[in-house]
């Protein structure tokens, strides 16, 4: 098993791509559309992933040329940003 990364690095990442990909993820969890075991899993997900520091470089270019419509390939989240930004988008 893959030695997981520091908690609190890997939320700070998770929250840094739903605001790159325009998902509020504090107001998913409170309209229900993020549960609180889910929440736990993109975290957990995100601390075994290898691309950490590849995903910090992504995050720091999309700061500075906005917003994107989707996660990178390699994030262990891509396909729950992808749900949660056409859910915000309706």
């Amino acid at each position: 098993m893959p030695k997981l990364g520091h908690i609190h690095t890997h939320l700070n990442l998770v929250r840094r791509m739903g605001q790159a990909t325009g998902v509020d993820l504090s107001e998913a969890m409170q309209a229900g559309q993020v549960t609180s075991p889910e929440w736990a899993e993109m975290v957990t997900n995100c601390r075994g992933c290898a691309c950490a520091d590849s995903c910090r470089g992504w995050l720091d270019q999309q700061s500075l040329a906005g917003r994107t419509d989707r996660a990178p390939d390699y994030c262990e989240n891509t396909a729950t940003f992808a749900r949660l930004a056409r859910v915000a988008a309706e």
